[in-house]
């Protein structure tokens, strides 16, 4: 039976923009990519020019009787209203992380959501690539024994940044309200972390904003040394009690020299190195009693930058009358879980977790190197 492809237009057509459209025009079957907007208009018109689709406003996305599926990719600081704009207009939605700046906004996000009966979730969706799903193949295969702490940390250089354009939003986005590491970066490895666990019990930690008053680094910048504010932490150190009773320590920074990270798996029977949660196809070890620590196979697809993958299956999901994998209850654990974490460091707390999600069903590897089809590879049993 002919599956039809699900109409999706995007929303903010900056720097990521670039993949997910080249992936949602030329990579899912599912998806019927028709239109793109931005807030700068030849912004829109070169994305929808180099991609054969239309240069629409965002009201004629939100309008268009036939579009399903909208995405939002615009700043951070931007989520919350355009989220709230699409799914007013009784679209589903896919958005950029985190969905919004507070729990405030995402029980308002929430409200609309199930009023209008439709669908949304949160990327990062880089969990469904080859790399993450062949870690979640190891965990549920019993390799390592029982998994009983993970290490997550990830270093980068924010405060380093000199843009080479004039294009200071983008650049300096990450120092915004809602766009800092812990949430521009956190969310890669929670969702790893939720794929393979499932939800938070509760956490304890600590966050700060170091050297929240800087200038601008940028000579050709209007505001050159001028000083600015950092409106979001920057550091964070969490610990992390699972309700399955695993323990995961999360260490993320923008403040430090390099970006290097570390994700691991420990086990009562061995040691599962995942690769960095921020990519599809990275290679896995794994590293057993009395063995070396070698290299294991990838079991799954998708190993390549395969944003958009999460939108897919969202589109089969429509399709299919399934739950989409990337679920809006697992997007909002994730900012509930930085949210806890910031609280702790207010008033020295153990914070307990709200929420819950069911874990997501993998992504079939059954037919994984042989004549599978798209839908195979999606199938949701």
């Amino acid at each position: 039976m002919k599956i039809k492809p699900v109409k999706t237009a995007v929303i903010g057509c900056g720097m990521i923009s670039d993949i997910y459209l080249q992936n949602l025009k030329n990579m899912f079957s599912i998806i019927d990519l028709v239109g793109c907007s931005d807030i700068v208009d030849s912004k829109a018109q070169t994305q929808a020019e180099k991609y054969n689709i239309k240069k629409m406003t965002n009201d004629e996305i939100l309008n268009h009787p036939e579009i399903e599926i909208v995405v939002n990719l615009t700043y951070a600081s931007s989520h919350f209203e355009v989220n709230k704009q699409v799914l007013s207009a009784k679209k589903h939605l896919y958005s950029e992380k985190m969905m919004c700046d507070d729990m405030e906004q995402a029980n308002e996000l929430r409200k609309i959501k199930d009023a209008n009966n439709v669908r949304f979730s949160v990327a990062p969706d880089t969990f469904l690539g080859g790399s993450l799903q062949s870690c979640r193949k190891v965990i549920d295969s019993g390799i390592i024994g029982e998994p009983i702490f993970a290490v997550a940390s990830l270093s980068r250089g924010y405060h380093m940044i000199k843009e080479d354009k004039d294009d200071a939003v983008r650049k300096y986005s990450v120092m915004q309200k809602g766009g800092g590491i812990p949430y521009d970066m956190g969310g890669y490895y929670l969702h790893a972390l939720f794929n393979m666990f499932g939800p938070v019990k509760r956490v304890c930690g600590f966050s700060k904003t170091r050297n929240p008053i800087r200038p601008y680094l940028n000579p050709r910048h209007s505001k050159f040394n001028e000083d600015f504010f950092v409106d979001t932490p920057n550091t964070m150190c969490a610990a992390l009690e699972f309700k399955n009773g695993l323990y995961a320590s999360l260490t993320i920074s923008s403040e430090c020299f390099g970006g290097n990270n570390t994700f691991e798996i420990h086990g009562t029977e061995g040691i599962l190195y995942c690769g960095d949660p921020n990519n599809f196809g990275d290679k896995i070890y794994v590293k057993r009693h009395g063995s070396e620590k070698l290299e294991f196979p990838l079991t799954h697809p998708y190993t390549e930058n395969s944003r958009g993958i999460g939108i897919a299956d969202m589109a089969w999901a429509i399709r299919t009358g399934r739950p989409q994998r990337l679920s809006f209850e697992m997007g909002y654990h994730a900012l509930e879980v930085i949210t806890a974490i910031n609280r702790c460091t207010n008033d020295n707390s153990v914070q307990l977790l709200n929420t819950d999600f069911e874990i997501p069903k993998p992504i079939s590897s059954e037919y994984y190197g042989g004549t599978s089809n798209e839908r195979n590879l999606f199938l949701y049993d």
